[in-house]
């Protein structure tokens, strides 16, 4: 009588699921994950405060509501684009934060800098784009000043990276070499690209922030799992 084929098990199933349930019994991460999870909300709401709603009563209102509405759009696109940088800050920091299997006092502080620079500052340059876009003598600053802050923002994310998962080893063991520096190569080089485009903003500030949109469509790919596949394939090849 043939013996039943047991199913294969799905080792990357398994491995993420070591790492979500060492995740779960630290109960300093869910506290933390909860904070910055409130942080993230509230500075992602407050970015529509930037966009003004025509009323009746306004100076202006004689140019007509259409008329003042189109004129918003540097405010819409201001939003968007942070909204949508926002929300992928979100979930690259929900992604570190399932990596981790613990947390120690300066992890906490550092994700509190993070906090800081790269979430709850956003709504101020996002509101400053929003207003100087455009005005020949000042847009130069107000992009500048968009992506300095997304810049420092990014820099303080990799921080937090660079010590949880070097420096104090916080991360589960279940989390591989290659996973770890698929994540390191993933997000290393963001506020570099950032960097550069805040330079490009002293010449052309419209061509930077067509460069700061295009990296919204970058970050929303997956790219460390990316990463890892094109590395597993490389090894495939070479056996």
């Amino acid at each position: 009588m043939p013996v039943p084929r047991q199913p294969r098990k799905d080792v990357g199933s398994q491995a993420r699921h070591d790492i979500s349930t060492a995740h779960s019994d630290d109960p300093s991460l869910a506290r933390i994950e909860a904070f910055s999870d409130g942080v993230f909300a509230f500075a992602i709401t407050l970015l529509i405060l930037a966009i003004r709603i025509p009323h009746p009563g306004d100076a202006d209102a004689d140019k007509g509501l259409l008329a003042l509405l189109t004129h918003e759009w540097r405010s819409y696109l201001a939003f968007v684009l942070s909204f949508m940088l926002g929300g992928i800050n979100w979930a690259n920091h929900r992604v570190m934060f399932a990596t981790f299997s613990r947390a120690d006092h300066v992890l906490v502080w550092l994700n509190l800098l993070y906090l800081m620079l790269g979430v709850a500052f956003i709504p101020i340059p996002t509101a400053v784009l929003g207003a100087w876009l455009g005005s020949p003598n000042n847009q130069v600053v107000a992009a500048v000043f968009y992506g300095a802050s997304a810049t420092v923002g990014g820099l303080a994310y990799i921080l937090l990276w660079w010590y949880g998962a070097y420096a104090a080893k916080l991360t589960s063991s279940e989390l591989s070499a290659s996973e770890r520096r698929a994540h390191s190569l993933a997000w290393g080089p963001a506020p570099l690209l950032m960097a550069a485009l805040t330079a490009l903003a002293f010449a052309n500030p419209p061509a930077a922030v067509a460069g700061f949109v295009a990296l919204v469509f970058v970050f929303v790919l997956p790219v460390p799992r990316l990463i890892v596949l094109k590395q597993e394939r490389r090894r495939r090849v070479k056996r």
